[in-house]
């Protein structure tokens, strides 16, 4: 005899049983650690980094005063600074080659470390992109959990309506035909009313997994949006500066070139700027985020409620219809609500 059972749409893929639960969790919680990991190594490199970019653009700006120097002195148009100019043209060149070198030198050690931090600011990249993969699966695994439990649900009910009606008088069965599909309708309503709690489980594992994966994620983009900023305000800056030291160090006539150069250095302090404030951030970082979202990645340990209790093979017909009740009740109110969102757009 066809029941309204049999109508119903099937799952999509197996509930997983309390052990497979309890290795994902366990597999979820080891990823959040080796994260954390990468995430806390990540904030720690990008603090010296920082702190070292911003004492090469120090080192690299100080030479300002030299230069103003050489400036005054190349832009002196008095009688006896001109005097002094032609008998001391060779070495005035020699100075300016000196200053030249000097600042080449620390021009070359400032590209390096901008090299570093587009490298780094590469893989930082690469690690948020990873850690929205996890986000994207998390996603994707409670979305098939929920679809689960709403069919789990509505098995749950109909089996539940099926029985009642086989438990009352008129029903069309003789009675052992009743009395062979009550056990039949019994023992699968025990097995719906577990798989309704294994989906419920999986999706609220999947939930709860969410919050802290998200926040190692923003963490990484967080670094890397803070890094690219600034090797993009340090980058043009020190580039500008480099090509003026090259001219510097070749020009016979120099004073144009001095000013040029002297105008790239005083555009680093913006850069600098930038350095401090990305210092600043990662110092925050390391100060409140970590220790807080380490917190949390400890507690997932201790957090129970993700996983189904001891208890599990004892599921009552009442505790079955209420979460079934209760799991198509939050559907039908999401849907609600989802209609509602469309009809304000």
């Amino acid at each position: 005899m066809a029941t309204l059972l049999n109508k119903l749409p099937n799952y999509r893929g197996e509930a997983p049983s309390q052990a497979e639960l309890h290795e994902k969790r366990e597999a979820i919680h080891e990823r959040h650690k080796h994260a954390l990991a990468k995430v806390d190594e990540l904030v720690r490199t990008q603090d010296e980094l920082g702190k070292a970019l911003n004492g090469e653009l120090k080192n690299l700006k100080q030479h300002e005063k030299t230069l103003q120097e050489l400036e005054a002195r190349d832009s002196d148009d008095s009688m006896w600074a001109g005097l002094v100019r032609r008998f001391s043209a060779r070495s005035a060149i020699l100075g300016r080659k000196s200053v030249a070198e000097a600042l080449l030198r620390q021009y070359e050690v400032a590209s390096t470390r901008l090299r570093q931090a587009t490298a780094f600011s590469d893989e930082l990249r690469l690690t948020a992109l990873e850690l929205q993969d996890q986000v994207d699966q998390l996603h994707q695994s409670r979305v098939e959990a929920k679809g689960n439990e709403r069919i789990a649900a509505r098995r749950v009910i109909q089996t539940e309506l099926e029985l009642g009606g086989l438990e009352g008088e008129e029903h069309g069965y003789t009675e052992e035909e009743a009395a062979r599909r009550i056990d039949q309708l019994t023992f699968q309503l025990r097995s719906e009313s577990l798989n309704l709690e294994l989906f419920r489980a999986s999706s609220e594992l999947a939930r709860d997994s969410l919050a802290p994966t998200r926040a190692l994620r923003d963490t990484v983009m967080e670094l890397h949006e803070g890094m690219s900023g600034y090797v993009m305000n340090a980058s043009g800056a020190v580039d500008s500066a480099g090509r003026r030291i090259q001219a510097l160090g070749m020009a016979a006539d120099a004073p144009l070139v001095v000013a040029e150069l002297q105008e790239s250095l005083t555009e680093l302090g913006t850069a600098m700027e930038v350095t401090a404030a990305y210092v600043e951030q990662t110092q925050r970082l390391l100060t409140e985020v970590l220790p807080d979202l380490s917190t949390r990645i400890r507690d997932e340990v201790e957090n129970r409620n993700l996983l189904l209790t001891d208890e599990l093979h004892v599921v009552s017909r009442e505790r079955a219809k209420a979460l079934a009740d209760r799991a198509l009740q939050a559907d039908a109110e999401a849907e609600v609500d989802a209609w509602l969102r469309e009809g304000e757009d």
